[in-house]
């Protein structure tokens, strides 16, 4: 990714950096102003939802409070009081249907109905202590009236009654729904006293529709705001009042679950709210409670959170589209500053690739004055000073070419004096030691031992100057000679290469071991040979000679990335770390010719084959611990001939033999 971004324009550059330094802040402040005007949004239809839930609370306490009140005043009236006792005296003494009960309903129903009806209430019945019905404003079918049906001590009238007369105080009882009359009440009773002595009780029946009334007023609930009235009856808790969404909710509707009966329970337990639930509908509301203990009644009042959050999510909306029309004018900003900074860039570039080219006569034309302007002409004075170190650097060139040339010329000419040189000194020492050979055979009787011993070391001297000539014209040939590359099977190449040294290997019991598969690498072939056949025979060399143990010369083998890496490694004498370097010198010697033959020539022969190859070449040993010559051969070779058939130069050089 950050490649992808270093390799963009300018003017997408800043197009990315204006949009970030813009998009940062302007998405923060959209969050924080959304969430700050949700928050004071949520506590403001919060109070307004408490102050309603309390109104609401008010009005249904008082309702229930002020048909309580007019309960307990009915109770206390004279002539309730009166009526009650006649009942009581009549039913004791006759029948509930003979006429003496029928006068008392006579004398006392128009006192009582009209009680009944003032205060409101659905029905007025009067109990004796033993718990027989004496009165009831209610009428059944075929003309009955409540009092002729015995009290039940399971239904509602017979628990309100009995904790009536237990407590002497007034008891309401929870909101039932009678399925016989589809109606829904609740029982109010008093007690009823005579001079401060208990003589029954009296039961009002009030319904639910006042409650409903008050339950169905939303105003301030918007649309989709609800009261909803709960209570407790049996083990489930039902709405006692019409819903909003669900006209027919009153004691048809039970809560569901324990994530709809929350805020009941919560109200119960005497939390507080607000809070966000689901409600029956399955939907997301926002919750405010109230607990009526007089009454057992639990007022919940809701709007669902869509509603109560719609002003922030518009507000959101207003800010997201104000901020896509602040990002466009912030994306043509930038296409408009990155136009007037990237212009003279690329101006600046087009020059530089002209100059490139070789003109030197192009020059940048920009004439602001700001810090572009000042780089314009700063160019441009780099661009002389550029054409004048050109025309040095031509001057020197020519110089250090014909340095090159006179160079090249003198090096040709000594390595033609070495050639010939070398060549030339042959054909004397040939001679001296043919000479040397003729005087010691016509000459061996009148030689005394002293004389022959000279003659020896005449001999021995030139002997060893015909090897250094040789090893010289051999240096002369690798630098004069280049043989074509060729792929090589360096497996082959080593066993070709021990052939012609197989008589000292087992002469001196060499332990040889050709740590293989070797690889078939694209080099001088010839002269690689050299290579290994001058390592080999020097590990033979100092490996077989005051060596306690059995000699072991090992070659080995191990690829790299970009280039072959060989090791030739022998158990002898080894090496002083100090002169790891000097032993590439030429006729660099560590050792007297008599302690091990030779001219000091091999290494320094393998070491111009490997320059030769663009390759190096290293030893590790340390005294009396061995050592291990490594070199290594780059991978896809082209030698000088190649290069030269490939710039159709004809080759002349002939192979090294």
């Amino acid at each position: 990714m950050f490649k992808y971004l270093r390799d963009l324009g300018i003017t997408k550059k800043f197009i990315l950096w204006f949009l970030f330094i813009a998009l940062v802040p302007l998405a923060i402040a959209t969050e924080i102003s959304y969430r700050y005007f949700r928050k004071t949004l949520e506590q403001e239809i919060t109070k307004s939802l408490v102050a309603i839930a309390e109104n609401k609370t008010a009005q249904i306490e008082a309702y229930l409070s002020e048909k309580e009140n007019t309960a307990g005043n009915l109770s206390n009236m004279s002539a309730v009081v009166q009526a009650a006792q006649d009942f009581n005296k009549v039913f004791d003494r006759e029948k509930p249907h003979s006429p003496f009960y029928a006068a008392s309903v006579r004398e006392f129903s128009p006192l009582l109905k009209y009680q009944q009806k003032a205060s409101g209430y659905d029905d007025l019945v009067l109990i004796n202590l033993n718990g027989d019905i004496l009165f009831s404003v209610l009428e059944r079918e075929n003309g009955k009236s409540l009092y002729e049906v015995a009290l039940h001590k399971d239904s509602n009238l017979a628990e309100v009654f009995i904790k009536t007369v237990k407590s002497r105080k007034i008891q309401i009882s929870d909101f039932e729904y009678d399925p016989g009359t589809s109606k829904a009440s609740s029982l109010i009773g008093a007690p009823l006293f005579d001079g401060g002595e208990l003589i029954g009780a009296i039961v009002f029946e009030l319904n639910n529709r006042e409650l409903a009334k008050l339950a169905q007023n939303y105003s301030g609930l918007g649309e989709t705001g609800e009261i909803e009235v709960l209570s407790k009856i049996g083990d489930e808790i039902k709405f006692v009042a019409p819903l909003r969404f669900d006209p027919r909710a009153a004691f048809q509707r039970k809560i569901e679950g324990s994530r709809e009966g929350l805020p009941y329970q919560k109200a119960l337990q005497g939390l507080k709210g607000p809070g966000v639930f689901v409600d029956y509908r399955g939907k997301e509301t926002l919750a405010v409670w109230k607990y009526l203990p007089a009454f057992r009644l639990v007022v919940i009042v809701k709007m669902d959170t869509a509603e109560v959050f719609s002003s922030a999510q518009r507000l959101r909306d207003k800010l997201l589209f104000v901020s896509l029309v602040l990002l466009l004018a912030v994306v043509i900003a930038a296409i408009v500053v990155a136009r007037t900074i990237s212009s003279p860039i690329r101006k600046l570039t087009e020059v530089s690739a002209v100059i490139s080219e070789g003109n030197f006569s192009a020059r940048a034309r920009i004439n602001a004055e700001d810090e572009i302007g000042k780089l314009a002409k700063t160019f441009n004075r780099m661009t002389d000073s550029l054409v004048e170190a050109k025309a040095v650097v031509e001057q020197k060139n020519a110089e250090v070419e014909e340095q090159k040339k006179l160079l090249e010329k003198a090096n040709h000419e000594l390595d033609s004096f070495v050639y010939t040189a070398s060549h030339d000194l042959r054909a004397p020492l040939r001679g001296i030691i043919s000479f040397a050979d003729f005087l010691e055979e016509d000459s061996r009787k009148k030689l005394d031992a002293q004389g022959r011993d000279y003659l020896n070391e005449i001999r021995d001297g030139a002997k060893r100057m015909t090897e250094l000539i040789d090893d010289l014209l051999m240096l002369s040939r690798i630098s004069r000679i280049q043989n074509p590359y060729e792929d090589t099977d360096i497996g082959a190449l080593i066993a070709s290469a021990v052939k012609r040294i197989e008589f000292d290997i087992e002469t001196h019991k060499v332990v040889l071991d050709i740590q293989g598969p070797m690889p078939v690498i694209r080099c001088d072939g010839i002269k690689m040979k050299e290579v290994f056949l001058n390592l080999i025979n020097n590990a033979i060399k100092f490996s077989s000679k005051n060596n306690p143990a059995a000699p072991r010369v090992e070659v080995s083998y191990a690829e790299e990335p970009d280039r072959h890496k060989f090791c030739v490694r022998d158990n002898g004498i080894g090496i002083d770390p100090k002169y790891h370097k000097d032993i590439f010198d030429i006729f660099k010697r560590l050792h007297t010719a008599e302690e091990y033959e030779g001219t000091g020539a091999g290494l320094s022969i393998v070491k111009r084959i490997i320059d030769d190859h663009g390759g190096e070449i290293w030893v590790e040993s340390e005294p009396g611990k061995g050592a291990a010559f490594y070199f290594t051969i780059p991978k896809n070779l082209k030698s000088k001939t190649e290069k030269s058939e490939k710039n159709n130069s004809p080759n002349t050089s002939e192979p090294v033999k």
